[in-house]
């Protein structure tokens, strides 16, 4: 913070500054609803069931390991390691080189779908090494949907970046508030079925991604064409 304040320049100029002072308001659910009517309407509802799916994972994944293997807290606690660092070499490394080649919507198909097998995965581990890959697997699919998504966002928004992210951040903040409350309720009723269910709705992502995101391709698409 301190690196921030004192030395990161402000790129805003001081003509293009508000002077008006704007008092803190609560959560607006009226603007989060009208968005959906937005070109980023859709963006936004794959940010939740992203967010929704992934808390499926993170939310009970210590207790479905305590229940179903049995593990310790130093056990849940190395898995959960190799889960951190496969998504921050996948998000810092490999996911800027996949959307330079294949672009902002095949990558977010591709790991929509890949989601799915992985959840899927998930269920079938046996061991201490299976659950490792398995997770890992399903890990390294799943790391690359957020900066997808945010990345479409930020590039088809009609509001400005600022309230686009905002946007974005409270229907993610929505799936980790809804993802890991359904994800215990469905412990209870199955050890399998938080991750059943995270399965189901990355595929349901995946199933609307393929009639809506190749709209957003093609204006991408098109503004390339007309800026050259």
């Amino acid at each position: 913070m301190m690196f921030v304040w004192f030395l990161l320049p402000e790129s805003l100029p001081h003509e293009r500054r508000s002077m008006v002072k704007v008092k803190f308001q609560g959560p607006q659910l009226g603007e989060m609803v009208k968005a959906l009517s937005t070109p980023i309407g859709f963006l936004l509802i794959l940010a939740f069931l992203h967010s929704f799916g992934l808390a499926n994972f993170e939310g009970i994944f210590g207790m479905y390991a305590q229940l179903r293997y049995d593990y310790d807290e130093a056990t849940i606690g190395l898995i959960l390691t190799v889960v951190a660092v496969v998504s921050t070499i996948v998000q810092g490394a490999l996911t800027c080189i996949a959307t330079r080649r294949w672009g902002d919507g095949k990558v977010i198909k591709i790991s929509l779908i890949a989601s799915v097998f992985g959840f899927a995965a998930m269920l079938l581990a046996q061991n201490l090494l299976m659950v490792i890959l398995m997770t890992g697997l399903f890990v390294f699919s799943n790391a690359m949907i957020r900066p997808g998504v945010s990345s479409l966002i930020s590039k088809r928004t009609v509001h400005g970046q600022g309230m686009a992210m905002g946007l974005n951040n409270s229907y993610m903040s929505l799936g980790r508030i809804v993802g890991p409350l359904w994800a215990g309720v469905a412990l209870d009723i199955n050890l399998g079925f938080p991750y059943i269910t995270g399965a189901v709705i990355m595929l349901v992502g995946f199933i609307a991604s393929l009639f809506f995101l190749p709209r957003e391709e093609a204006v991408a698409q098109a503004e390339t064409i007309s800026m050259e």
